[in-house]
């Protein structure tokens, strides 16, 4: 079973072994485990390759007594061990870092009181709110598996780990940014469900480095660590950007750059049962209660399902928003806003005790992620969590601007025309191409507001004939105006639009 202070995986020694025969060990290979467990890696080294010299280094005595019976096994904590000065060696034969590090994250082994963790540190240097939405938690694995390749870079060796695959790419996007010398790296997928019974897309990574030749920031990916001369496709670093399919990339380059837009995140309340209302149309609580509120402070709400689904003009449901723009202050509503104080008051322990970092020190009932684009009549908008590019147009409902939840990602607009026209440019077959060629399905999150920066309309090569016909389908659908010769403008100077401008286009 798992050891989950420790974060580990034990490795069936048939996966060490295929995985193993994968790097072709010479018999006179010198073989490194950071994490050695109970010496998986290290018996499927003796029996490939049994002339080749095993070390390993592992935190637990009674795991490093089960393990010495394959190598040369030391006690102690990879995080306060450097490998390039602590690992003495026999010979200078070829080297190979091999094995499989705790697949988990410094905040689960928080949440779990272990000490089996780095120095604290702000990893990867995460900084202002990036770090306290999240960022600076990071995957154990991955860190080992950076301090490893930093380690050793200035020696030519080839490193094997299992790890999850978002782990693999995070490291070739890492290496690349640090000029870390990788010349060739492969991802070959596993069934983690079946050899660890975890849900996680996982795999064998194999990166070489060898300081004296070109880098190469590109890495096959293999379908099955079992079959693998299967090659799905290429991902890597192009021109210092992250894409999931480099050869598709290729040919819609052009269009990555910056979008002339910016792209925004739905309200964020981490309290849906006392801010997400049912619309049967007057807003109702979960449990059936129906609520006489201020409904200055109360808005339609769509959720990614809704947006991907194509619920979107549908009112299913209300949400409270105490605040126009976040950080506001909320004592006022005492007095313009009794009914809806009183509400919240009686949800306070709900409230008061919501956990993310962001509401602290912030007016009592805080939500985030909202300011005045919150409520601009129309949105070209999009799901984060499906596996599929599926951008609507959002108008208001009850004649009312519509709050997305902070799964979605959008454009607020003032301008039918324009929004309608974004639509279909987004939707057409070229910006689909464009985000398959950047986006890594098998995240949590596939869509992204950094990637969605990264698409520049005015460089997508649309049929502009088709994208007006498409806008117009789009904004009869949604019953807004349209205007044809503003439609055609829009497509040839995209952009928000300057003040003398927003006026003609609004009469």
């Amino acid at each position: 079973m798992p050891n989950k202070e420790f974060g580990d995986f034990q490795t069936p020694i048939a996966l060490a072994e295929q995985c193993l025969r994968l790097l072709e060990l010479p018999d006179s290979a010198r073989v490194l485990e950071p994490t050695c467990g109970t010496g998986s890696f290290l018996q499927a080294a003796a029996l490939l390759s049994p002339g080749s010299e095993r070390v390993g280094i592992e935190i637990q005595s009674q795991h490093a007594e089960l393990a010495s019976k394959w190598g040369r096994v030391q006690v102690g904590n990879i995080f306060e061990t450097d490998l390039s000065t602590t690992v003495s060696w026999d010979s200078e034969t070829p080297l190979f870092v091999i094995g499989n590090p705790p697949w988990v994250t410094s905040a689960e082994l928080n949440r779990l009181d272990s000490d089996n963790l780095p120095p604290k540190e702000n990893f990867k240097g995460a900084k202002g709110l990036d770090a306290m939405l999240g960022s600076s938690n990071f995957d154990v694995c991955e860190y080992i598996i950076l301090k490893t390749i930093n380690e050793c870079r200035s020696e030519q060796f080839t490193l094997g780990m299992l790890c999850k695959t978002q782990v693999a790419r995070n490291v070739v996007e890492y290496a690349a940014a640090a000029k870390i010398p990788i010349t060739e790296s492969h991802i070959y997928r596993i069934d983690a469900m079946k050899w660890f019974e975890a849900g996680v897309d996982a795999c064998w990574f194999v990166v070489s480095v060898d300081p004296a030749e070109p880098c190469d920031y590109t890495c096959e990916v293999h379908s099955d660590v079992f079959e693998p001369r299967v090659t799905e496709s290429r991902f890597g670093v192009v021109d210092g950007l992250l894409v999931s399919d480099v050869d598709a990339y290729l040919v819609v380059r052009r269009a990555d750059g910056v979008c002339p837009y910016e792209w925004r995140s739905g309200l964020k309340h981490d309290a849906s049962g006392v801010f997400e209302l049912i619309a049967t149309p007057s807003p109702t609580t979960k449990s059936g209660r129906r609520l006489d509120l201020e409904m200055d402070y109360v808005l339609p709400f769509l959720k990614s399902t809704d947006i991907f689904r194509g619920r979107h003009q549908e009112l299913s449901k209300w949400v409270i928003v105490p605040q126009k723009t976040f950080g506001a202050e909320t004592t006022s509503l005492q007095h313009v806003a009794p009914r809806l104080w009183a509400y919240l008051t009686e949800n306070a322990p709900a409230l008061d005790g919501r956990k993310s970092s962001i509401y602290r020190n912030r007016p009592r009932f805080s939500v985030f992620g909202h300011g005045e684009y919150t409520y601009a009549p129309y949105k070209v908008a999009v799901s984060g969590l499906h596996k599929e590019p599926v951008f609507r147009l959002v108008t208001p409902l009850e004649g009312r601007p519509v709050v997305l939840d902070d799964t979605c990602y959008f454009i607020p607009f003032d301008d039918p025309t324009e929004a309608a026209v974004v639509a279909a440019t987004m939707g057409s077959p070229e910006c689909a191409a464009l985000i398959q060629s950047l986006v890594f399905w098998d995240s949590k999150r596939p869509l992204t507001k950094k990637l969605l920066a990264r698409i520049d309309l005015g460089q997508l090569p649309v049929d502009s004939v088709a994208v007006c016909a498409d806008a117009a389908r789009i904004a009869a659908a949604a019953r807004i105006p349209f205007d044809e010769f503003r439609a055609k403008n829009v497509l040839s100077n995209f952009g928000p639009l300057s003040t003398p401008q927003r006026e003609l286009a609004l009469f």
